[in-house]
């Protein structure tokens, strides 16, 4: 299969869009809740020291260091844990119809061909769904030719059998014996393996 000619297969591009969406909103939400909250905690550790009598402070970043490694822990954990589930929320969107796709594969292993691959409308990966069940449509189709060449096989060489315990072999029944194994053949070589 040549570049130009390999699909390409993306969740829907509206469901795309909202996670995007959401992803956006809720990194802007959490950098603005983080700066509320430095500001907040920052202003109120900056007026009990000025309210207070004994201050003995060297440095900036020794006043506000601990401001804001604690602001940054809090907003890192409550965005990890918003985060933890948008992921939770796009796996239970997309496990059922990777899973029925995953059963659709296995039965098509086995020599189920069948029963039809799809996904409800709703679900995503449908252009994946329509193209595995393509591929089962045409192995089917295969199979089902390499059956009818078979029964025609049969057919011939149980007439040669027949024309041979009568009498000498006729030329029609070893010519049309010939042809279906090569139709056979050519069926056969249709699959790569």
């Amino acid at each position: 299969m040549t570049a130009h000619n390999r699909k390409k297969y993306f969740i829907n591009k509206d469901f795309q869009s909202r996670f995007i969406l959401r992803f956006v909103a809720v990194a802007i939400i959490w950098a603005m809740a983080t700066i509320m909250l430095f500001s907040y905690l920052a202003g109120k550790r900056l007026d009990a020291i000025r309210y207070s009598s004994y201050i003995d402070i060297k440095t900036t970043s020794e006043l506000l260091l601990p401001v804001t490694i604690g602001v940054h822990v809090i907003s890192l954990l409550v965005f990890a844990g918003i985060l933890a589930a948008t992921i939770n929320s796009l796996w239970k969107r997309l496990s059922p119809p990777l899973y029925s796709i995953k059963k659709d594969i296995m039965r098509i292993g086995g020599g189920d061909l069948a029963s039809e691959v799809s996904l409800s409308k709703d679900e995503e990966f449908q252009n994946l769904a329509e193209d595995l069940d393509g591929m089962r449509k045409g192995i089917r189709e295969k199979i089902l030719r390499l059956k009818e060449q078979q029964a025609v096989l049969s057919a011939a060489a149980d007439e040669l059998v027949r024309s041979t315990l009568v009498e000498k072999p006729s030329l029609p029944s070893v010519t049309s014996l010939q042809a279906a194994v090569e139709r056979m053949k050519t069926d056969i070589q249709a699959f790569r393996y």
